[in-house]
């Protein structure tokens, strides 16, 4: 589907073209919701696991499913640097790294 048309609802105005929707306008309805959610509890993933009741890894695979539909990779610490150093350089909120050290303490 093409958006052609904007319309302004005050005047009537109208501008015909065929234009182009937005990233996140393509998004499959549950990763839109999902986004949502991730942006209100700002991205702390054990709020996320309260609100939705699902697992940790569930949300990041979930979090890995949406950034794959919006053509973004990932910017986070790789397995083997501690979730308490990136943690200190800010790379991770305090959350992520409890989340982290709990999904660890697991294996």
């Amino acid at each position: 589907m093409v958006i052609s048309e904007l319309k302004c609802p005050k005047c009537d105005l109208r501008v015909k073209k065929d234009f182009e929707s937005c990233d996140f306008c393509k998004l499959p309805e549950d990763d839109y919701e999902f986004l949502l959610i991730f942006l209100r509890t700002q991205g702390r993933i054990t709020e996320m696991e309260r609100l939705l009741g699902i697992s940790y890894p569930t949300i990041k695979s979930k979090i890995d499913n949406l950034l794959n539909n919006l053509g973004l990779s990932p910017i986070g610490i790789p397995e083997e640097q501690e979730p308490l150093e990136a943690l200190a350089q800010g790379k991770i909120s305090v959350d992520e790294a409890v989340a982290i050290l709990k999904q660890r303490k697991k294996k």
